[in-house]
């Protein structure tokens, strides 16, 4: 693989640049790497992204360079970003990831809005792929989903369950109410003889019922002391 071959695309939106690297890199590649990137940042820029999303790096020697271009940048006065999201990368990166600004999508880095919101936390917009999530932040917003799913059933189930103890309570309610209306009808019709003949005193018998009672009363005990003359 010589200089010729290696697969670089630039793109320049106002006071940034972003530049693409695809392919496999190993020591052959390092020199016209080198040289190509070198070229393009000394041109105008004040914050140049470079994304490696798509490349390999077969040899450390490569951190080093990154580390030459991180330098190079300072000393212009501009910013060098890493874009990438593979786990490849991150552990390529990984001994020097506290130095390198990294982001994972370079349309959305220091953006201010919900855009830079969604970014932050994983998520990735643009108009040819739309929403884009991390692995980690699909795994979280499944768990999220799972979890709301589950309460929701729980709470649901819950309210079905108090409707149907109401429904039975009601059931209970209404069954307690016709047995004491029985017992009330059949206490009316016990009662209703002897209220008939006068023998039961309330607030509402007149005082003829109440005369009438004591002469019935009479009437008894003249028989009881018959009886007992015999």
């Amino acid at each position: 693989m010589n200089s010729e071959q290696i697969d670089l695309f630039v793109e320049e939106s106002g006071h940034e640049v972003y530049i693409r690297i695809s392919g496999t890199f190993g020591f052959t590649q390092f020199a016209p790497l080198r040289e190509k990137v070198n070229r393009i940042m000394d041109g105008p820029g004040k914050v140049w992204f470079l994304d490696v999303d798509n490349a390999r790096f077969t040899d450390k020697e490569y951190l080093k360079l990154f580390l030459s271009f991180l330098e190079n940048a300072k000393e212009r006065d501009t910013e060098l970003v890493l874009v990438f999201n593979g786990e490849e990368n991150k552990k390529f990166f990984s001994p020097y990831a506290h130095i390198f600004p990294i982001t994972g999508n370079w349309k959305t880095y220091r953006r201010k809005g919900i855009l830079a919101l969604i970014g932050a936390i994983g998520a990735y917009y643009s108009k040819q792929t739309g929403i884009r999530l991390s692995p980690f932040i699909a795994l979280v917003l499944i768990i999220v989903l799972v979890c709301w799913f589950v309460t929701l059933y729980g709470i649901i189930r819950g309210q079905k369950e108090e409707i149907q103890m109401r429904d039975s309570r009601l059931i209970e309610l209404e069954q307690e109410s016709e047995r004491i209306r029985s017992e009330l009808d059949y206490l009316q019709s016990t009662i209703g003889p002897l209220k008939n003949l006068g023998l039961i005193v309330d607030s509402t018998t007149s005082t003829t019922s109440k005369a009438r009672i004591r002469s019935w009363t009479k009437y008894l005990d003249r028989l009881e002391d018959r009886r007992r003359e015999k």
